[in-house]
């Protein structure tokens, strides 16, 4: 028998087909690292001018520097949905109120908030592309463009959601197969 204590949660956070990114929508990437455990986390917004969607948008993350635990913030192109790393996409709210795409990856809306996310100046082993996105909810929390009352528990969701993605991941690694799983969380809107 199945536990039904785990009903509520996977409906929620169920994972959804490829064609069900929508544009207009901010959405969490963890890509592969190498190990079972350990993805790096950014966020992207698709470009709804490129179909189907995810194959073009603006990726917002962090990256090591040329060396070990030193970081920059870059912003770059991106297509999601063909990248061989990317192991889980997860929908996290509707930034359409901020306007049309361009207006959502300019220099006007999403980017000056995600500078104000502190990047350490020295090698630090406490931070991570996740301390940094976590970080960046709180401030879209604290902006109003997205609703996250608790990023421990978003936090939770989405690594939960990256373990069940391994799988998938994993097995179609070096294939042409998708190994992706893209979800809805709960934690975020």
């Amino acid at each position: 028998m199945a536990d039904t204590q785990d009903a509520p949660d996977a409906q929620v956070t169920h994972p959804l087909n490829a064609e069900e990114l929508e544009p207009g929508l901010l959405y969490a990437v963890l890509t592969y690292r190498g190990e079972l455990a350990s993805w790096n986390w950014a966020f992207f917004v698709p470009n709804p001018a490129v179909s189907p969607i995810g194959t073009s948008g603006t990726m917002f993350h962090i990256v090591d520097n040329d060396s070990v635990g030193m970081w920059k913030f870059e912003v770059e192109s991106s297509n999601i949905i063909a990248s061989p790393l990317v192991v889980a996409i997860l929908r996290l709210a509707d930034v359409t109120f901020l306007g049309g795409y361009e207006d959502v990856v300019g220099k006007d809306s999403l980017l000056p908030m995600f500078r104000t996310v502190a990047i350490p100046t020295q090698v630090s082993n406490e931070f991570s592309s996740r301390t940094w996105f976590l970080e960046a909810i709180c401030v879209l929390h604290d902006c109003g463009v997205v609703q996250c009352d608790d990023a421990w528990l978003l936090e939770r969701e989405i690594r939960r959601c990256a373990f069940t993605a391994m799988d998938k991941y994993l097995d179609n690694k070096g294939s042409t197969a998708i190994g992706w799983t893209a979800y809805r969380v709960e934690h975020c809107s």
